[in-house]
């Protein structure tokens, strides 16, 4: 007689693995998180991050909690030429089918007066029409002139 009981093999119990082991094993972790960021109207400001986990997760940017859908799939945030209304939280959220982690650093944006954001024209963006006109005639002026020096036929 032996005095093993009847219990559940060896197989059935990888089969049943604690699903909060295989969560703690492959969820997203943010192994290198961005540090916040001060700099001027108009500079780069870069968040670099490295977060592992398997599948590899899906990284998300948010900026004061609004999504950022133009940065999805990016291990970095680069905001060229930044302002000060750019000045904010900035969040990553990583996330895969085992969970979802997240970090966020501030960004500080110096606001720099002589910097001009709106149009100079006289009557305001009414008046852009023309340079978008006289852009869009220049653009074809000069694919005619590539078309003629570099033929693809």
């Amino acid at each position: 007689i032996s005095s093993r009981s009847p219990g559940r093999s060896p197989a059935r119990r990888l089969d049943e693995t604690d699903e909060a082991q295989l969560e703690r094993l492959y969820k997203p972790v943010f192994v290198m998180k961005p540090s916040s960021y001060k700099c001027s109207e108009g500079q780069t400001a870069r968040f670099d991050l490295k977060v592992v986990g398997r599948p590899m997760p899906e990284t998300y940017w948010f900026h004061n909690g609004e999504y950022n859908k133009e940065e999805i799939f990016k291990k970095s945030l680069n905001k060229i030429s930044a302002y000060a209304r750019d000045s904010g939280v900035i969040t990553c959220r990583a996330t895969n089918k085992y969970g979802v982690d997240q970090t966020s650093a501030t960004l500080i944006v110096k606001d720099e007066k002589g910097l001009v954001e709106e149009t100079q024209l006289p009557e305001g963006r009414k008046g852009a029409h023309r340079i978008d006109e006289i852009e869009r005639l220049t653009s074809a002026s000069l694919k005619m002139k590539c078309e003629l020096l570099f033929p693809w036929h």
